[in-house]
């Protein structure tokens, strides 16, 4: 069984060799609209209600760059 990344934004390199940057979920069970916060690359918390407010998080995320070593600012 794989072990789970650190807590808190791990950047890495996909096997393809494409930088990826990871975001921390979580979500309330049973809320409709889907619910929860996510905590993005510098480790601040978002909270999110509806598919469209996590969509913005995730593309706010997607955006940002790893640092030259690796590790996302």
């Amino acid at each position: 069984m794989p072990t789970a990344p650190p807590p808190g934004i791990v950047a890495g390199m996909s096997e393809a060799g494409t930088p990826t940057v990871r975001v921390e979920l979580a979500l309330v069970p049973n809320a409709v609209p889907i619910q929860g916060w996510a905590r993005n690359a510098v480790g601040a918390e978002h909270a999110f209600t509806g598919w469209l407010e996590l969509l913005q998080i995730l593309d706010a995320a997607r955006m940002t760059e790893p640092a030259a070593d690796g590790e996302t600012p």
